[in-house]
């Protein structure tokens, strides 16, 4: 109908014209103005890509989800907080952060999707842990995320725990050995992990309950995975009476307060806080080696807010989110662009990084779900 409307107004239009009387011809039409020419060196802003406007649907439909569920092993407290209300400031997507051990997490998780309540959007927690999560098929891959197309930005990878995008890398750390120096004299350390094997340091260590804590595996795994290590030393330093505590954190505080010569094993970052406030331990970086210790952050499979847990996890891995997780924690961050954080008297400066291959961590991941490590040690 439409384009008959048209074509008869056409029509009509052309029959007044020629029946009107003859009067001067119309004013020619102006000549375009000439396009300006951009300035030297300027570069045209680039026009949306499919992929741009892809990722813009993403956002638009994680605002209208308006929330965000994480289950997260490192935002507790002020960390939470802070990396909680950026987050919100930048996308006005409110964020609930259920702070727990990533072993919880994973048994937590497969309640949820057993019975088809799921509430986690995401989960984060050591390379181990969530490793385990994707074997179990609870994880869908994040790996379309803008900030991955950024291949020169990072000090470490985010994929190099799953090359599949299911596991992306957003912290790391250094993983080594502590000692308490008003208990073990300067220049009496172990200078590498077989030293701690001598008689004199029988039960006089700490180390992380390993049916809650992936600390060791974290260390041992790469060690083993590149030669430095075996099994069979595994299996010796289990008779050197190791006192368990809960996790990598627990062994920082129970160094300090001088419960023991050693603590095997901790984090810079865990370490830092009680060597700011003048606390009495130092790090043992080993002959061998130090591990970093890889905490990744994963999408939980049907996931109440899934556009919301993708905006997330792409912010929290860009220049923004980076500093600000960063900063708050005290870290060195997996990108190039963002400041390292920690303070300077736990920034342990290492001769050796080992980390283990992505095939090797799956392997980790599996000894750690078949709990052979646990037996090895409980026996």
């Amino acid at each position: 109908m439409k384009k008959v409307l048209t074509v008869l107004g056409i029509v009509l239009l052309f029959v007044a014209g020629a029946c009107a009387p003859q009067t001067a011809p119309p004013a020619p039409v102006p000549a375009p103005a000439p396009a300006v020419t951009p300035a030297a060196g300027a570069k045209p802003a680039p026009a949306a890509s499919a992929e741009d406007a892809a990722w813009e649907k993403v956002v638009q439909a994680a605002k209208k989800e308006g929330s965000l569920n994480i289950y997260s092993f490192s935002m507790t407290g002020d960390i939470a907080m802070v990396t909680a209300t950026a987050f919100q400031k930048r996308y006005g997507i409110k964020v609930d952060v259920i702070s727990g051990r990533g072993a919880e997490f994973v048994e937590r998780i497969k309640t949820e999707q057993r019975v088809g309540q799921v509430v986690a959007d995401i989960m984060e927690a050591s390379s181990t842990h969530t490793l385990n999560m994707k074997m179990a098929g609870g994880t869908v891959s994040s790996k379309e995320i803008p900030v991955l197309r950024q291949k020169d930005a990072w000090r470490v990878d985010p994929l190099a725990a799953d090359s599949e995008g299911h596991l992306l890398v957003q912290r790391s750390m250094y993983l080594l050995p502590w000692v308490n120096t008003n208990m073990v004299k300067a220049g009496q350390e172990p200078k590498s992990y077989r030293d701690l094997l001598k008689p004199e340091w029988k039960g006089k260590m700490l180390f992380p309950e390993p049916s809650v804590s992936t600390g060791a595996y974290n260390v041992f795994m790469p060690l083993i995975d590149k030669g430095f290590l075996d099994n069979n030393y595994v299996r010796s330093l289990k008779d050197q009476d190791l006192r368990f505590v809960a996790g990598t954190r627990d062994i920082a505080a129970s160094l300090s307060r001088g419960e023991a010569h050693f603590g095997l094993l901790a984090t810079d970052v865990d370490a830092a806080p009680f060597v700011k406030e003048g606390a009495p331990i130092r790090a043992l970086p080993m002959e061998e080696g130090i591990a970093i210790n890889l905490s990744a952050i994963v999408r939980v499979k049907n996931g109440p807010h899934p556009n919301a847990a993708l905006v997330f996890m792409n912010w929290i891995l860009g220049s923004e989110g980076q500093e600000v997780y960063s900063k708050v924690i005290g870290l060195a961050s997996v990108r190039k662009d963002v400041p390292d954080f920690r303070h300077p008297a736990a920034a342990v400066i290492p001769q050796r990084l080992v980390l283990t291959t992505e095939e090797s961590a799956q392997a980790q991941a599996k000894a750690f779900r078949d709990k052979v490590y646990v037996e090895m040690w409980r026996k």
